[in-house]
């Protein structure tokens, strides 16, 4: 067996057809255009990182792979990837009516320093080392003391954030 037969036998040369090339071209091109249409839509989609948006960027890409790659099922997946759209936009309606749901969806701030006294329980419950918390000092506020902060505040998109005194 030659090194070119390798090649070929390697890329399935033999069962390529030029109409599934095509075909999965022109859903990729689909697939990418309402990408695009769901990113204009809401921009806040993007720019903010929540665990809620990880989960949703997730599902639609997996999602969208499904869609480029199998024939058979293509409508059914672009209404799950609608329908999934649609429940994104209906959670983030009632969010922003209920306090509850909003809670539930985008989660609360977490306070992990006061008066630059770290407040332990918090920073076990959420996974946060004492040398996290002064690497992220260190990067915003150039220093390692906790002297001058007044409040830090685990944001619900997982960053660290300084009140200074």
């Amino acid at each position: 067996m030659s090194f070119l037969q390798f090649l070929k036998d390697a890329v399935e040369w033999n069962t390529f057809y030029m109409y599934d090339a095509f075909a999965m071209s022109f859903r990729a091109i689909f697939v990418y255009f309402l990408g695009v249409i769901i990113a204009r839509s809401n921009k806040k989609i993007i720019g903010i990182r929540t665990p809620f948006n990880f989960m949703l960027f997730v599902m639609l890409g997996s999602i969208f792979a499904n869609a480029i790659i199998m024939v058979e099922t293509f409508l059914s997946i672009m209404i799950a990837a609608c329908v999934l759209i649609i429940l994104n936009y209906a959670m983030k309606t009632i969010a922003f009516h209920s306090t509850l749901v909003e809670r539930f969806v985008k989660g609360t701030a977490v306070e992990l320093v006061h008066d630059g006294h770290i407040n332990w329980e918090n920073m076990n419950s959420h996974g946060i080392t004492k040398r996290e918390l002064l690497n992220e000092l260190a990067t915003q506020a150039h220093t390692y003391t906790l002297d001058k902060i007044k409040i830090a505040i685990l944001a619900s998109d997982g960053t660290i954030n300084f009140i200074y005194k």
